[in-house]
This record gives C-alpha cells, structure tokens and sequence, in this order.
C-alpha cells in the first residue's frame, strides 16, 4: 500500500471519535482461517475429522445435514479457533489503532475472535452468531435479547457521535454480504464527517455512501502493518 494512502487512513482513524468495524471471511482469511477450502491449518486442525466424516472443508463440517457431525465440527471448531485463538498482528493492530475511540463491531464471522483480542464484547454485534454461545444466520431477522441490545448501542453511538468525526472500517466484506455493507453505508450517510475505509483482496469497491472513502485493494495483513508504521 502506498505510504501516503496509510498516512490518510492513519490520520483519519487518529481523528476519530468512533470508529464502526464491519468484518467478514477475507478478515479471518488474512489471519490464516479460511472456512472454504482444505489448507494447511485444515489438514492440522481437522484432518481426523475430516477423513472420519468425509467433509472437505470447516463449513461443510459446521453445516453438515448430520447432527452429530455438526455437534463434532462446531465443538472442534470452538477449540481450535476461539479457545486456542491467539491475535496476531493484525488483530492486536487493529485493536491498537481504535482503542481511543468508542468502537463498534459488526461482523458475521463466528469464531469470537474480536472477543478474544480485547475488543468490548457488549459492542460486537455477531450477525450470524458465535461459537461462543450459538449460530444462527437469521440473528438480525429475528433478533435476540442481546442483538436487540447492541442494535440499540450502535443507534446511540452514532447518534452522539454523527457530528464528529467518524471512521468506518470495512474489512474483506464481500460483494454479496448485503447485511454489513447496508449497515456500515447507513451509518455513513447519517454522519456529517464520515471517512469510510475498505479494505478488500480483489473486491474493493466503493461504498453507496456519500463521503470520503479510501480503498484498500491488496492483503490485509501488510496493510495495517504500514498504517501502523505511518500512525500519527
């Protein structure tokens, strides 16, 4: 990434009042987790699993129309990826980088690895669930006691916050995650000065926001690594 493009989205994380996290799969794949294929830390992690069951995958496993693989996947997976979890770079990165600011999560991830790097769990909205208590990929259609919580908080914060200045974070959402990417737009629209963020490996494409946006096209990893560097 250039140096001057980290300096702008240093400044503006820096400057912020509140910065909103939205997170999906290209996340938790620049840490090395990646739900859709048979890697290293698939054969590593899963690989009994995976020859007992016949599954190719981690998602294939969590969604297996088998109950007792299910049951065996989601308690290996809780293990391996929320217990064992330890935050490397980019986590503790990011983490630093937003700590002075009220911070909000949204994230369809289900491992619990916000939680576990130090982030306010009562500000981690989980749209599809977590390892950590249950997933359910229809949580914001039918929104559960703690959902409706932090719905509630994240309505507050940029309320008290949308004529500050305001970060947005959109971190390897896909094109086709419609939830977080409409969320994260709205708050954009609603706040006077909104800079919004997007870092995507081959999909970084401009937010339907009217404000200030910085695209990221590259791996994550090297990316906060630089801004981290160029950090006011």
């Amino acid at each position: 990434m250039e140096t001057a493009k980290a300096v702008r989205i240093g400044r503006a994380l820096a400057e912020a009042d509140l910065v909103i996290i939205g997170a999906s799969n290209g996340l938790d794949m620049a840490e090395g987790l990646n739900l859709f294929c048979a890697d290293a830390h698939f054969q590593e992690a899963y690989g009994d699993l995976a020859q007992a069951d016949g599954i190719g995958c981690i998602l294939q496993g969590l969604a297996s129309p088998d109950a007792s693989v299910r049951r065996r996947w989601a308690e290996r997976f809780h293990q391996k990826e929320y217990l064992e979890y330890e935050p490397g770079s980019l986590m503790n990165g990011l983490r630093r980088l937003t700590e002075h600011a009220d911070t909000f999560v949204v994230t369809c991830n289900i491992d619990g690895h916000f939680a576990r790097a130090g982030f306010d769990e009562e500000r981690v909205l989980e749209t599809e669930g977590s390892t950590r208590t249950s997933v359910d990929e229809r949580r914001l259609a039918h929104p559960d006691a703690l959902a409706m919580t932090q719905l509630d908080e994240l309505a507050r914060l940029v309320q008290a916050h949308r004529n500050g200045r305001v970060a947005i974070l959109e971190l390897g959402v896909g094109l086709h995650n419609g939830v977080i990417k409409r969320m994260l737009a709205q708050i954009a629209n609603a706040c006077e000065h909104a800079t919004y963020i997007v870092f995507n490996y081959g999909q970084a494409m401009a937010p339907d926001a009217s404000c200030e946006t910085i695209l990221v096209d590259g791996d994550m990893a090297p990316a906060f690594e630089e801004i981290a560097r160029c950090h006011p």
